[in-house]
C-alpha cells in the first residue's frame, strides 16, 4: 500500500448520532477530471466522512493541500513519456486522433498497478466512487465485495439514444422525436461498441483474470449500484434508459492551482484592473501541452481586433518568456473562477471543467474543441445559446477575429449567458452529491 493510504481522523471513530461512512475515490485524467473529485472529497470531509483520494502519483501535493488523504493510483506523466517515447505534445495528438489511445496505452498497460496500489485501502471502505474509465478502482472495490459508484464527469460517457452525444465519427441522430430515430442511435453505438472491443481487450482480459464480468461500453463502467452525473441538469436532463439509480447532481468547483488559495498574482489583478475587460483565452491543463500555435494566433486575433487579452498558456510554454506588449498578459494558469467572470470572452477548448467554469462566470464563450467530449459539450453550449464553435483545427487568425466579431457585436449572447450564471453559480454539485451518499 502507498503511503498515507489512510481515512482521516474523523472517520476513525463512529458514533450513534453521526455514522461515519469512508470513501475512496478514484479518477484518472486531467485536472478537469481530478478537481471534481477534490470538490467531491472536500464535501464528504465536510460531513464528517472519511475520504481517500486515488489518482495519478504527480497530484499528490495539491490533494493533500486540499485536505484530503491521498494514495497513488496508476502511472504518473513521467512513466507515459518513458513508457510511449512520446512528449507531451504528441500524446495529447494521439489522444486527440484517436479515442482508443487513451484505453489502450494510458489506462490498460497500468491496470494491474492501478489495482494493487488501491486494494488495501478500498479493504476499509465503505463505498468506492470512481470516474467513468477508473477500471482499476472497480475491479478493486467488486474484489472487495464494495460498492462502486460511477461517476459521469460529463453528459457525453451517459450514451443515450434519447440524447446521443455529438462525436465526429458516429453519425447520431442529435434530439431524435421519433422511435425509428432512437433505434438508430443504439444501433450506431452497438456498432460504436463493436469496434471499441479491440481496444478494451486488455481491460477485459484483467476483469476476467479476477473472475469479475467486465460491465463496460462506450462510455465506460457501466455501475449497477449508482450513478452520479456531476453536472448541470441545465446543461444536459435526465434520460428514459440511463442506467438505474442515477443521480444529476450539478457541476462540483474546485479550481486552486495549489490546492489551497484561489486568489489571482498580483500582476495579474494589476493588469485586469489597468483597463477594458479582456478576452481570455485558455486551453485547459492537457490540450495546452501542444497549443503554442494557437496560442500565437488567439494573440494575433486581439491585436488585430485592438482588444485586450489574458492567455493561459501552460507552465512549460515558450510565450511565458516574451512580451508581446502592454495589452497582452500571457500567465501559466490562473483560477478560472476568479479570472473568466473578468473577461469580456472566454475562449476555451471544452473541457468539462472549463465549461463549468465558463457556464458559473456569466460570460459569452467561443469553444475551439480538440477531441472527445470537447465537441458534445461545445455543441450544448451553442444550443443554449451562450457560444459559437469553431473546432481547434479549423482557428486560424481571420476565423478568430469573425467569431469573437460576432460575440461582441450581438448582445443576446452576454443577455443569455448573465441570466444563466446564477443557476449554474448557486448549483453545489459537491455538496448535492454529499448528502446524497450519506443519507
Amino acid at each position: 500500500m502507498a503511503r498515507d493510504a489512510t481515512f482521516n481522523h474523523k472517520a476513525d471513530t463512529k458514533t450513534a448520532e453521526t455514522p461515519i461512512r469512508r470513501f475512496v475515490l478514484a479518477t484518472h485524467g486531467s485536472l478537469g477530471d481530478l478537481h471534481p473529485f477534490i470538490a467531491l472529497g472536500q464535501a464528504l470531509v465536510a460531513r464528517g466522512c472519511g475520504v481517500v483520494l486515488a489518482s495519478h502519483p504527480d497530484y499528490r501535493a495539491k490533494v493533500e493541500a486540499a485536505g484530503l488523504h491521498f494514495v497513488d493510483y496508476g502511472a504518473c506523466r513521467e512513466d507515459y513519456v518513458q513508457d510511449l517515447r512520446l512528449k507531451p505534445e504528441e500524446i495529447i495528438r494521439r489522444l486527440s486522433g484517436d479515442h482508443s489511445f487513451m484505453i489502450k496505452r494510458l489506462i490498460a498497460p497500468y491496470l494491474e498497478k492501478s489495482i494493487q496500489d488501491i486494494q488495501a485501502v478500498v479493504a476499509h471502505a465503505d463505498e468506492v466512487i470512481g470516474s467513468s474509465f477508473a477500471y482499476g478502482a472497480d475491479i478493486a472495490a467488486r474484489l472487495a465485495g464494495k460498492p462502486f459508484t460511477s461517476v459521469a464527469l460529463q453528459p457525453t460517457v451517459m450514451m443515450s439514444a434519447w440524447d446521443p452525444p455529438q462525436v465526429k465519427k458516429a453519425p447520431f441522430i442529435l434530439h431524435p422525436k421519433t422511435a425509428a430515430a432512437r433505434m438508430w442511435n443504439r444501433a450506431m453505438m452497438s456498432i460504436g461498441e463493436v469496434f471499441m472491443a479491440a481496444s478494451q481487450n486488455r481491460v477485459r482480459e484483467v476483469y476476467h483474470r479476477h473472475g469479475l464480468e467486465p460491465h463496460i461500453g462506450l462510455g465506460g463502467i457501466v455501475s449497477e449500484y449508482r450513478t452520479l452525473a456531476l453536472y448541470s441538469p441545465q446543461f444536459a436532463g435526465p434520460q428514459p434508459d440511463f442506467p438505474p439509480n442515477t443521480h444529476i447532481v450539478g457541476f462540483p468547483f474546485f479550481d486552486s492551482e495549489s490546492g489551497q488559495e484561489t486568489a489571482l498574482a498580483p500582476a495579474m489583478e494589476h493588469f485586469l484592473n489597468a483597463g477594458p475587460a479582456p478576452v481570455v483565452f485558455s486551453l485547459g491543463t492537457a490540450v495546452v501541452y501542444g497549443g503554442e500555435r494557437f496560442f500565437r494566433r488567439a494573440i494575433a486575433a486581439a491585436k488585430r481586433m485592438k482588444v485586450r487579452c489574458v492567455v493561459l498558456a501552460g507552465p512549460e510554454s515558450p510565450l511565458l518568456d516574451e512580451d508581446f506588449g502592454d495589452q497582452v498578459f500571457v500567465a501559466a494558469y490562473a483560477p478560472h473562477s476568479r479570472l473568466f467572470p473578468r473577461a469580456s470572452i472566454v475562449v476555451h477548448h471544452g473541457g468539462v471543467g472549463s465549461t463549468a467554469q465558463a457556464l458559473a462566470s456569466g460570460r459569452p464563450q467561443l469553444v475551439t474543441p480538440v477531441f472527445g467530449d470537447q465537441f458534445d459539450n461545445a455543441r450544448r453550449l451553442a444550443e443554449m445559446g451562450l457560444a459559437t464553435v469553431l473546432p481547434y483545427t479549423n482557428w486560424h487568425v481571420s476565423s478568430a477575429v469573425s467569431h469573437l466579431k460576432s460575440l461582441l457585436r450581438d448582445s443576446r449572447f452576454a443577455g443569455r449567458a448573465a441570466r444563466c450564471q446564477p443557476v449554474i453559480a448557486n448549483e453545489d454539485g459537491a455538496q448535492t452529491a454529499a448528502k446524497l451518499l450519506t443519507r
